[in-house]
């Protein structure tokens, strides 16, 4: 099983049209949109309401990229701008030698004894499980 230290992700690479296209799959950009929600509704610094959940869906544009193969298809690892300097990190993962693609996971590290799941332009992309 890879980690943090092994694993096959490829390099980090601006993104395409066709990584952009696979993000916004309702598969893929409601169920990361829903995960966010779910871990920052109540949080002490991100207290995203509704409205907020709109301007994120509009805005929603994938910046950097990554992908790793593996036996059973390649996980995509995305960063996306979500609107207003913030940024998320995803994973989905497109089944082998089929064109369907789940959600898979939403980085989230701990700053400062707070857990988020919100990133900064500057942040890099990294591989991640959960």
């Amino acid at each position: 099983m890879s980690d943090e230290h092994h694993n096959k992700m490829g390099p980090v690479m601006d993104a395409t049209p066709e990584i952009q296209k696979i993000s916004e799959r309702p598969e893929v950009i409601y169920s990361a949109i829903d995960a966010l929600y779910r871990k920052h509704n109540e949080h002490r610094i991100h207290r995203f309401t509704e409205e907020h959940r709109q301007k994120h869906i509009a805005s929603w544009k994938v910046t950097k990229y990554g992908e790793e193969e593996v036996a059973y298809g390649t996980n995509y690892f995305l960063k996306v701008s979500i609107g207003e300097g913030l940024f998320i990190h995803i994973r989905i993962h497109r089944h082998k030698n089929q064109d369907k693609y789940d959600f898979y996971a939403l980085h989230e590290v701990i700053r400062h004894n707070i857990a988020t799941s919100v990133f900064t332009e500057d942040d890099p992309l990294t591989y991640f499980n959960y």
